[in-house]
C-alpha cells in the first residue's frame, strides 16, 4: 500500500487523485470539512504514483530559482471588475486570445468554490474576484494534461500547494504551460464555508444567491451577499466567516507552516494585492484606489509573459517594499489558540454565529474597523482611505 502524507501535513491538493490511474484514491473530507485522499485497497496495485506525484513527500526542488522580479501592475479594462488591479485577467486575456485554455476557481451555483476551464473571455467573469476558501482540485491535472499534449498554451492560477502538485503531476516543464500562485494566507475548508452560508440564511430568512468576499471595484470593503438578485455588504456578526480568516483561525492545519509562504515561489509569476504600495519611501505617483495588483515574475518564463500583456499599466518596484504589508510572502498565518473549537462551531447547526462571535471574541473592535466599516455603510470608504493612505505616507520613518 502506498504511504500518503500525513493528514496534519497534507494539502489536499489532489496530485495523487489526478496521477491514480486505477480510479483507487478518493478525496474525502475529515472531521473538519477539507479534503483528504483515502485509498482503496481492493483497486491499488501498488503503482506508487500517487507517492511520486506529492508534493509533500517529493518536495519540488529549488535548483535554479532566482530572485524575481517585482512589478506594481494594473488591466485597464479589468480593474473596476476585479478585487485588486485585475492582473489575473490579463494574463487570462492573453492566454485565451492565443487559443489557450485557462484554469482558476469559481463558485458554482450552490456556492461550492472548485477548480473549471474555459476557453473565451467571455466565460471569465466567476474566475475573478478573491475566494477565500480552498478550491476543489477535482480531476482539472488531468485536464491540464490532456490540453499541453494537444500542444495548446495553459494558464494554471491557484494557491501555491495546488501550483506544486500540478507540478509534480506533471513531473517535467511544458513551455505552453504558465502557473500563477496567489500570496495565500491559508484556506478554510468549503464545509466550513457551506456551514457559515446556512447560519447568514436563518439570519436573513433568504438563502444567499452569490457571495463576494471582497468589492470588486477596487480594493475590497465589506463582503457581500445576494438575496433577490441584489447583492448587499454585510457587516459585524453576519461577516464573522472573514473576521475568523482574518484571525487565521479555520485554515487548514498545513498551512500554519506551509513551505510555500516565502521565497523562491513556485508559480511562473506570483499574484496579489500590493498592499502599502507608495507609503515607504518609494513614491508611486498613480491613484491606488481601483485597486492594484502585486506581480513577481519567478521565472524567464513569468517574465516573458508580464512583457507580452497589453492594456496593462505596469511599472517595476522593489522586493523590499513588497515584502513589508505582504506577510505571507515572508512566512506562513500563526494559528488561533482557539482554532479547533472555532472550526467546530461553525460545523455546528445550533450554534448561531453571534454566541461563535461573543465566545472566541472574534469581531474585530479596533478604532480603524470601526472607522472603515462606517465609512464604508455611509457611502464614504474612498475618502477614509485616502486619508489612511496620506496618514500613512506622512508618518513613515517618524516611528
Amino acid at each position: 500500500m502506498p504511504i500518503l502524507a500525513l493528514p496534519e501535513r497534507c494539502t489536499g491538493c489532489a496530485a495523487c487523485f489526478n496521477a491514480c490511474g486505477h480510479a483507487a484514491i478518493t478525496m474525502d473530507r475529515d472531521g473538519e470539512g477539507f479534503l483528504i485522499p483515502t485509498v482503496a485497497p481492493s483497486k491499488c496495485v501498488e503503482c506508487k504514483l500517487c507517492e511520486k506525484s506529492c508534493p509533500v513527500l517529493q518536495p519540488l526542488s529549488d535548483a535554479g530559482v532566482r530572485s524575481p522580479r517585482v512589478f506594481a501592475m494594473w488591466s485597464e479594462p479589468d480593474r473596476r471588475l476585479s478585487s485588486s488591479g485585475g492582473a489575473f485577467s490579463a494574463f487570462a486575456r492573453k492566454v485565451l486570445s492565443e487559443g489557450g485554455v485557462v484554469f482558476g476557481a469559481a463558485f458554482d451555483q450552490d456556492l461550492h468554490c472548485r477548480h473549471v476551464e474555459i476557453r473565451r473571455v467571455e466565460d471569465l467573469s466567476p474566475l475573478r474576484g478573491s475566494k477565500y476558501v480552498q478550491s476543489e482540485i477535482g480531476d482539472m491535472f488531468k485536464r491540464v494534461r490532456e490540453h499541453l499534449k494537444a500542444a495548446r498554451k495553459v494558464l494554471f492560477c491557484g494557491t501555491p500547494c495546488q501550483v506544486a502538485g500540478l507540478k509534480k503531476f506533471l513531473r517535467k516543464p511544458d513551455e505552453n504551460l504558465l502557473t500563477l500562485d496567489l500570496i495565500c494566507h491559508g484556506v478554510p475548508s468549503d464545509e466550513v464555508f457551506q456551514s457559515y452560508l446556512k447560519k447568514i440564511s436563518s439570519r436573513f430568512a433568504a438563502d444567499p444567491e452569490g457571495f463576494e468576499f471582497r468589492d470588486r471595484d477596487g480594493w475590497g470593503k465589506a463582503p457581500s451577499i445576494s438575496i433577490g438578485g441584489k447583492f448587499r455588504p454585510i457587516y459585524d456578526v453576519d461577516a464573522l466567516y472573514m473576521e475568523a480568516f482574518n484571525a487565521s483561525a479555520i485554515f487548514r492545519k498545513c498551512c500554519y507552516h506551509c513551505p510555500y509562504s516565502g521565497l523562491p515561489r513556485v508559480g511562473d509569476c506570483t499574484l496579489g494585492d500590493f498592499w502599502g504600495i507608495g507609503r515607504y519611501g518609494i513614491p508611486f505617483r498613480h491613484d491606488t484606489m481601483k485597486g492594484v495588483s502585486l506581480v513577481l515574475a519567478n521565472t524567464e518564463q513569468g517574465e516573458e509573459a508580464v512583457r507580452c500583456l497589453s492594456g496593462c499599466f505596469v511599472e517595476e518596484r522593489t522586493l523590499e517594499e513588497a515584502l513589508i504589508e505582504n506577510h505571507n510572502l515572508k512566512s506562513p498565518s500563526n494559528p488561533h489558540p482557539d482554532r479547533e473549537g472555532i472550526i467546530r462551531d461553525f460545523l455546528d447547526p445550533d450554534v448561531p454565529l453571534k454566541v461563535i462571535a461573543s465566545r472566541y471574541r472574534l469581531l474585530d473592535r479596533s478604532f480603524k474597523k470601526r472607522v472603515k466599516d462606517a465609512a464604508s455603510r455611509l457611502g464614504l470608504f474612498n475618502v477614509a482611505k485616502r486619508v489612511y493612505n496620506w496618514y500613512k505616507v506622512k508618518s513613515y520613518g517618524k516611528a
